[in-house]
């Protein structure tokens, strides 16, 4: 990602919370409860990930 498009998300993100504080408060609140199924399922896609990965060397995928 280069310098200007994180700038650009940051800018978005400012301006939401500037423009929308109480929304932005009450999403995340209901992100921060629901905190323990969010890291399951990002431990599962890594783990996914990881396996596919595995999976690639152990068939010759990748030429060293």
């Amino acid at each position: 990602m280069s310098l200007r498009r994180i700038l650009f998300v940051l800018l978005i993100l400012v301006v939401l919370v500037v423009l929308r504080p109480s929304a932005v408060k009450s999403e995340v609140q209901r992100i921060y409860t629901q905190r323990d199924t969010i890291w399951r399922l990002l431990s599962l896609v890594v783990i996914v990930y990881l396996l596919y990965g595995l999976y690639t060397l152990w068939n010759g995928g990748y030429a060293w």
